[in-house]
């Protein structure tokens, strides 16, 4: 019986168990800064599978001292990263395998056809918010280990299992485990790419905050007063304007034929005023700005800044007002490994092994491929199982893709790390 053949006999044989771990999982709500109890559960699975499991909270201070430190406004006390390392024998390749367990916010419940944290499983399909971002790509990574234990295939190499806090806020669960020292020859994010692309970058990005100065006063004062809200829909279209001349003036291979925005800025988010008959004192605008690998995105913020106080600058009221503009929250560096990177190859292989299908290689917007390339000297991409609705109501993952994941991680181990004689 060949490697790749036992692999899938043991992929089925625990094909129950994914399901029902993925739907505990599921279940729980972990918001930021309540990822603990699935935290729990890792920590349970990762123990009955004989890994040598690391369970600690990250140090804030510690944190806040690195400077890929994304400063999110919470604390991380009382939110374990989970580790579990599957011994190899020696000689061969270490693989990682990444996943977080925080996922954003639902919305109104009553939008959902079940409930957001239902896990219901229908037509192939399981439902909840996290189901395909990313907690179906956390237990692909379990079932690979699974798998590859219930098939006898010991490994040269170490396999360690990564399951961390904190990536939608801005990956500071994975920088703590950096920190921690977990490095490897190579990482796996198991996002929800899908089978048919491994993204080997990502972009940079900075949340900004630009503040318009008005004059305040009673709504039968309209016509003598400077409205903010008029002048941030000005400032709105000049962040429009500089966006476009963004995208028609920077190139890159990993980007330009696959993303329709290949590196976006834009204004998300307007509050002004306090009262309905009163004009505003000032808006407040945030947005995001992004940028390519290659591209260092303080240099980039630092040219946005000047874009648009020289075009604010131009105008009569914001001369003398002038426009305040601050960066806050997210930030994220941009990385790339080397699309040649032997890591690919092994990946992309294992990967048509199992589907059938050429793998496209291209880049990713912001995420924590980052912080392991970047620090850890360890080569990252992102390939994991996908659904639909990310981010949206009614999200879910194809549990199909759920299987041919942990096909695809476990054949990966196997050729990358070797298997012991």
């Amino acid at each position: 019986m060949n490697t790749y053949h036992q692999i899938d006999q043991a992929i089925e044989k625990h094909r129950d168990d994914a399901l029902n771990l993925l739907q505990e999982l599921v279940r729980i709500p972990s918001l930021e800064g309540e990822e603990k109890p699935c935290m729990d559960v890792m920590e349970r699975v990762l123990n009955a599978l004989g890994l040598e499991v690391d369970r600690w909270v990250p140090d804030d201070a510690e944190l806040a001292a690195h400077p890929a430190f994304v400063p999110t406004g919470f604390s991380y006390a009382d939110r374990p990263n989970v580790v579990g390392v599957h011994r190899g024998s020696g000689g061969g390749r270490s693989l990682k395998f990444n996943g977080h367990l925080d996922v954003v916010p639902f919305g109104p419940p009553e939008l959902w056809t079940y409930s957001p944290f239902s896990g219901e499983f229908v037509d192939g399909k399981v439902y909840g918010r996290g189901s395909a971002d990313m907690k179906g790509g956390v237990v692909s990574n379990v079932l690979c280990v699974m798998a590859l234990q219930s098939a006898g295939l010991a490994l040269q190499g170490d396999v360690i299992v990564e399951c961390v806090v904190d990536e939608e806020s801005g990956g500071n669960g994975t920088l703590a485990s950096v920190m921690r020292g977990y490095s490897a020859d190579a990482c796996i994010f198991t996002e929800p790419t899908g089978l048919d692309k491994v993204a080997v970058s990502n972009r940079g990005a900075q949340f900004f905050r630009i503040t318009v100065p008005g004059e305040e006063g009673g709504i039968e004062y309209k016509h003598e007063l400077t409205n903010p809200i008029t002048k941030a829909f000005e400032v709105f279209h000049a962040v429009e304007a500089y966006s476009i001349m963004r995208e028609s003036e920077v190139s890159h291979p990993l980007y330009d034929e696959i993303y329709n925005t290949k590196v976006p800025t834009g204004i998300c988010k307007m509050v002004a005023g306090e009262w309905p008959s009163t004009i505003a004192s000032q808006a407040i605008l945030e947005g995001s700005i992004e940028c390519l690998p290659g591209e260092d995105i303080h240099q980039i913020k630092a040219d946005f800044k000047r874009y648009i106080q020289e075009w604010s600058a131009k105008d009569p009221w914001f001369s003398e007002h002038p426009l305040g503009i601050e960066w806050f929250g997210l930030w994220f560096d941009s990385a790339q490994i080397d699309p040649n990177h032997p890591m690919v190859g092994t990946l992309s292989q294992a990967a048509k092994s199992v589907t059938g299908r050429e793998v496209q290689v291209g880049g990713s917007g912001g995420c924590d491929l980052r912080l392991p390339v970047l620090y850890g000297d360890t080569p990252s991409v992102l390939f994991g199982p996908s659904g639909a609705m990310i981010h949206s109501t009614d999200e879910y993952i194809e549990f199909e893709q759920v299987i041919d994941c942990a096909r695809v991680l476990a054949r990966m181990a196997v050729d990358w790390c070797g298997v012991a004689s």
